[in-house]
């Protein structure tokens, strides 16, 4: 069954007029405040609380202290309020320090400090006896219990507290503020009209989970499937006017009457009793682990976990129909200040469901879907990124790795040196160094097999031109081993090959390798990044920016091609106007040459390194490019190219891209570096004046793949 997301609704309970009398809710009144006003939503009951108190100490000082880990959604009433937020620090347990907030109440002078309790846990015990004695002081405190409405002893010191009551039960609207402090209830509007568009939603869902436990194992007929996107994407639609809303609107009739007869105790203990058998089984987990420690009473909105690779974990669940929502998206207000801690929560925190909706066979179900999770292979990846080596071989077995992660499995990264970390850390992937020489290969062997042992590795997948057959044949004996190789020069007893380049027919790979090595050879195996899978067409309007050129040479570049190629062109009168844009690798040997060249010329951009390459590509007319894996980036994204050959591994580049008019050859740079130069430039002149060139080459580039050959290649490690 379908676990998660948001409530659905039984038509049959809602009434089309809800209650009249006055709301009470024994979890609200807990709080033991004099006045409370339910709203429409959580943030608009932070809304009329800060209307509540500007009305009624005009002199509060609008700045408000904030914790870092926050919703976005939380910051837009103090906007639309006109207050100031200065935030403060949450460590990895979700927990502040009271001395920080000794200096920045002195620092800013606020007049209010905003406090969350998380998950069902009073995180704010440790700073308490500092609140109140800033309390003391004149400050007022708002607490959110959001996601500890049930946390017992939260909120009865504070001067507000708010929270939304439909991220706890079924009802298409609800939040409220308790206070000692009078409440402006003449400022609220009706929100019956809401209320009744967005109850369209749940009840779809409603609809469609019954109908699914109806049909025969789940299955759904093609015309029923529809209404699925069509409920989420109303809720998207729904969520996005809320947070556009200014106003502050009354709780609806129809989310009063449901609340109204909802045993709230039994809410509590089925969430209590889910969270903790949960937890149990989440403990002890090496991919995830409990945010918090959980105590048998406690029952807060999710079950927080921080996941090594969170987006990977999602995407395994979602495909289990399991909805862990991620909280919350990075702000625009606190995106600067986050780094450390909070950096970490934002970045690994997953939210398990836990709700009174679902019971032991539920929690059964997402224990072992994350126990399969748990078990999924480990995969081990060799290679290397250096001054000699280029960084296409690090980036295209990062595109590999990020689809292993899709597929649930776990990846590792082996390099000889260190510097590739930056890269690695940057695709957020694990990796570990070997300290060895990257150019001797199989002297690397013992400490290599420690390696795998430890982590667990089952398959290995290595992308070097120094592995020899001798270092695959001692790593086939301790795991199953994959390799790219473009050259056909020797013959590698490994479990799968990879040549994904067009002339790989120009090799006996299938009789030289007969049926012992799985091959996947070819175009269809070409590892994209998932941006490059679709062609992005520069607009029309865009054409006032002039010709614009990419210019690439790989992360090497032993000829200096780019700055050459940059020298000739400013020379040349008709391409004096083409802007160019220069991605360079880290280690280019020339990267300040270069950039000093910029420097002095206006039309030339230099990206050191490219962190969005395919931006810079849909933003081009032309490129130029030495032979390799991105001319396949080039052809997915359709832009005319001129290319060179700058190794002796992409000799054979030349005959598939030249033919058809896919790409303009230029030859050999390290056989003729001028003459390969001139013809760059030469090429680019006519690509600048030979519009229907251009277009013709961009129909035979979309020929050449279809952008999923990343996903292709996982799949078949993952089976190895």
């Amino acid at each position: 069954m379908e676990i998660g997301s948001f409530f659905e609704i039984d038509p049959a309970t809602v009434r089309k007029s809800g209650v009249t009398e006055e709301l009470h809710l024994s979890q609200v009144d807990k709080y033991g405040k004099k006045q409370c006003c339910f709203t429409a939503s959580g943030r608009e009951a932070i809304e009329l609380a800060l209307i509540s108190l500007e009305r009624g100490m005009p002199d509060v000082p609008k700045c408000c202290l904030m914790p870092a880990y926050m919703c976005d959604c939380v910051f837009l009433p103090f906007a639309h309020q006109g207050w100031e937020i200065i935030f403060y620090s949450v460590d990895r347990d979700l927990e502040s320090a009271g001395e920080e907030l000794f200096r920045l109440a002195l620092e800013h002078d606020p007049g209010l400090i905003f406090i969350h309790p998380y998950y069902g846990t009073d995180t704010c015990a440790g700073f308490r006896r500092q609140l109140a004695a800033l309390r003391k002081s004149g400050i007022l405190i708002m607490e959110d219990v959001t996601q500890s409405y049930y946390l017992e002893g939260a909120g009865r010191d504070a001067d507000f507290v708010v929270g939304s009551l439909r991220k706890w039960y079924a009802v298409p609207d609800g939040g409220f503020v308790a206070s000692d402090i009078s409440l402006a209830e003449d400022v609220l509007e009706t929100g019956e009209a809401y209320a009744r568009e967005r109850l369209v939603p749940l009840v779809q869902k409603w609809e469609y989970l019954r109908e699914k436990e109806r049909r025969t194992g789940g299955a759904l007929t093609a015309g029923w499937l529809p209404r699925k996107a069509e409920y989420l994407k109303r809720n998207r639609s729904q969520e996005n006017e809320l947070d556009c809303y200014q106003g502050v609107r009354r709780i609806s009739g129809i989310s009063a009457e449901i609340l109204s007869k909802v045993d709230e105790e039994e809410a509590r203990r089925r969430r209590a009793e889910n969270y903790y058998n949960l937890y149990r089984s989440v403990c002890g987990m090496k991919r995830l682990w409990p945010m918090l420690q959980a105590e048998e009473r406690q029952a807060p909105l999710y079950l927080p976990v921080y996941v090594k690779e969170r987006d990977s974990l999602q995407r395994f669940l979602a495909e289990r129909g399991i909805y862990a929502p991620v909280l919350w998206p990075v702000g625009a207000e606190n995106k600067d200040f986050l780094e450390g801690d909070e950096a970490y929560i934002f970045g690994h925190m997953l939210a398990l469901p836990i709700d009174q909706r679902y019971g032991k066979a539920e929690m059964e179900q997402i224990a072992e879907t994350l126990a399969l999770y748990e078990k999924q292979p480990v995969i081990g990846i060799r290679a290397d990124a250096n001054e000699a080596v280029a960084t296409g071989h690090i980036m295209r077995c990062i595109t590999i790795a990020e689809q292993i992660k899709k597929l649930g499995g776990q990846v590792l990264f082996i390099t000889a040196d260190e510097q590739a970390e930056g890269m690695l850390s940057r695709a957020g992937l694990e990796h570990v160094c070997l300290h060895t020489q990257w150019n001797c290969m199989e002297e690397e062997l013992p400490v290599l097999r420690e390696v795998l042992q430890l982590a667990g590795i089952r398959t290995l997948l290595v992308d070097s031109y120094q592995a020899t057959p001798a270092y695959f044949e001692e790593l086939r004996e301790v795991v199953k081993v994959a390799c790219i190789d473009d050259c056909f020069e020797q013959v590698f007893p490994v479990d799968a090959l990879i040549n994904y380049n067009a002339y790989h027919t120009r090799f006996p790979y299938e009789e030289t390798y007969g049926g012992r090595t799985k091959l996947l050879l070819g175009t269809d195996y070409v590892p994209l990044r998932e941006e490059f899978g679709v062609t992005q067409v520069r607009d029309a309007q865009d054409e006032e920016k002039g010709f614009s050129v990419l210019l690439s040479s790989g992360g090497g570049d032993a000829q200096n091609a780019i700055l050459g190629i940059l020298q000739r062109a400013v020379q040349i009168e008709e391409l004096q106007a083409v802007t160019f844009h220069v991605v360079v690798g880290v280690y280019h040997p020339q990267g300040d040459a270069i950039e000093a060249f910029a420097k002095k010329h206006e039309n030339v951009k230099v990206y050191r390194p490219c962190f969005d390459m395919a931006g810079v590509m849909a933003d081009c007319d032309a490129a130029v490019s030495a032979a390799g894996t991105m001319l396949f980036e080039l052809s997915a994204m359709g832009v005319p190219t001129v290319f060179f050959q700058s190794a002796d591994n992409q000799r054979y580049d030349r005959e598939f891209f030249e033919a058809k008019e896919r790409m303009l050859f230029a030859g050999d740079i390290t056989h003729d570096r001028e003459a390969c130069i001139e013809a760059v430039c030469e090429g680019l002149k006519r690509l600048l004046t030979d519009g229907a060139l251009r277009e013709r080459m961009k129909e035979r580039l979309a020929e050449v793949t279809d952008g999923h050959g990343a996903e292709r290649i996982a799949e078949e490690i993952m089976g190895l």
